[in-house]
């Protein structure tokens, strides 16, 4: 059997869960290999979240997730019973649990507060679902605490399905009870009483009894693992977080780790990669996106060369129609500290002072001071008439059809999905030649340039060119290419089938 192991699966996810998905799906498809994902955060509606995959074709409804506390419950936490006849799923009444009270509406949050009808004293806050009179969460408020003192918890469906005590000196949970549909209690967390919060117990009940104790997550994830694999099974592991659980497990399976982002801090390796990169005699095959970072992590430790495979991301040929360029350069991504939107800026002051009318258009602002940065740099340069900052857009490659060129300075890369699909789209790319990807996706001179990292006159003098020489035509490189993708996993399943352990 072939496993993914994820942390989460959010419904709406940025880079890896993008890659982990399209992965799935692509060697299901192309590679007819069937698989099967488990996550292991706690989500009351995950069911809807996989509906909401399968409704924008993102995963297909054949491919099975099991989900850890939906395990832990004997799958009793998702499955809504339904009407007899038009299989519509049945609404739980939420009754009130207090008397002798008066209501106070808080429209902008959809919620009601409640007060003690002849003290005036505060007893509870209910907040709904957006759109819905479904009771999200109801706090709970006692004399001498300022903040809740429980809370309990509803699915959209209208089931309680946790409920959270919470210390009387921080506002922090102490401990958290989780209810089947049923409204059996099957397992239950208890938090350190201070700043740090971590969970310092797990209880596992079975038919109203504790079955099994846990010291912390990890222990509880190896369990978990234990139950669910057998020996032979190969698993991708997707999260960092679960590494050690997976690596501590006790049938003989395959382990391939999946790095999807730089291992590096610095010159250090991050402590969340030091389990995988450490105990390189336990796993079966490193998956890393790029020759480039192979290299770094061969320099530092002795693992040998079968124990990787480079496989980069890959992308289909875009099938969108040509859209007429507008005279300006574009950025795609969160405006944070590690883009260095500044350096675009400086760039773009240099450029536009040799007397180029070119526009340039940011896209995923966000409120905070990384926005505030960039707007105040923008207005020493007196440059309000030349730039624009623009939120996310919903319709990212038609902005880089319709742009001259895409640029990213940032100071390190997972990979780069957004220097891709803008080269996908006949849209070329200036990059910094950061750790990972810009140098294995970019073929300097033909669909984009590499720039030295932090050069921000090379970012410049790479703005003039495209202008002066525009590039033409601009395509994907074929190692990233569905094709290469093929060929790529069939060696890695190969390896696999072939390997006796």
């Amino acid at each position: 059997m072939i496993y993914t192991i994820t942390s989460t699966l959010p419904k709406f996810h940025a880079g890896r869960t993008k890659a982990l998905l399209k992965r799935i799906d692509f060697i299901q498809d192309k590679l007819k290999r069937k698989q099967t994902i488990l996550t292991t955060n706690y989500d009351p509606n995950y069911r809807d979240v996989y509906q909401s995959f399968e409704e924008r074709g993102l995963l297909k409804s054949n491919i099975p997730i099991i989900n850890l506390y939906e395990w832990l419950s004997d799958y009793n936490v998702y499955n809504i019973r339904k009407t007899k006849f038009k299989k519509q799923k049945i609404y739980k009444p939420q009754p009130i649990r207090i008397s002798n009270y008066e209501e106070k509406e808080d429209e902008k949050r959809n919620a009601i507060r409640y007060y003690d009808k002849d003290t005036g004293k505060y007893l509870m806050y209910r907040q709904f679902f957006p759109e819905s009179d479904i009771i999200k969460f109801e706090d709970y408020f006692v004399d001498g605490v300022r903040h809740k003192i429980e809370r309990h918890e509803f699915n959209m469906y209208g089931y309680l399905h946790r409920i959270s005590n919470f210390s009387r000196k921080l506002n922090k949970k102490i401990e958290d009870q989780f209810y089947d549909l049923n409204g059996n209690l099957y397992c239950r967390r208890f938090f350190d009483e201070d700043e740090n919060n971590r969970i310092k117990s797990i209880l596992v009940y079975k038919n109203g009894r504790v079955e099994k104790g846990f010291s912390n997550e990890k222990d509880l994830f190896t369990f978990f693992f234990n139950h669910i694999f057998e020996d032979g099974d190969t698993v991708f592991d997707d999260a960092r977080l679960l590494d050690k659980s997976l690596l501590n497990c006790n049938k003989k399976v395959k382990p391939i780790m999946v790095l999807h982002n730089t291992h590096l801090e610095g010159n250090e390796i991050k402590g969340s990669y030091r389990t995988a990169l450490l105990n390189s005699d336990k796993v079966f095959k490193y998956i890393v996106l790029t020759n480039h970072q192979k290299e770094d992590i061969q320099s530092e430790l002795d693992i040998p060369d079968d124990k990787f495979a480079v496989i980069p991301h890959f992308i289909e040929k875009s099938k969108a129609a040509k859209s007429v360029k507008k005279d300006r350069f574009v950025y795609m991504g969160r405006f944070a500290p590690e883009k260095q939107i500044p350096h675009i800026i400086e760039a773009y002051k240099i450029f536009k002072d040799k007397g180029y009318a070119t526009k340039l258009v940011l896209f995923g602002a966000g409120i905070g001071e990384e926005r505030q940065t960039i707007e105040k740099l923008i207005q020493d340069y007196h440059l309000e008439n030349d730039v624009t900052i623009e939120d996310f857009t919903e319709n990212p490659l038609e902005a880089f059809r319709e742009s001259k060129a895409s640029l990213l300075t940032s100071r390190r890369e997972g990979f780069g999905l957004t220097v891709m699909e803008s080269i996908n789209e006949g849209c070329p790319v200036i990059a910094y030649d950061v750790k990972y990807g810009p140098r294995e996706i970019i073929e300097n001179g033909k669909n984009g340039y590499i720039v030295e990292a932090d050069n921000i006159q090379g970012i410049a003098d790479a703005m003039t060119s495209i202008i002066e020489h525009p590039l033409q035509p601009v395509k994907t490189k074929k190692t990233l290419t569905e094709k290469a993708a093929i060929k790529n996993f069939k060696q890695l399943f190969k390896e696999i089938d072939n390997s006796k352990e």
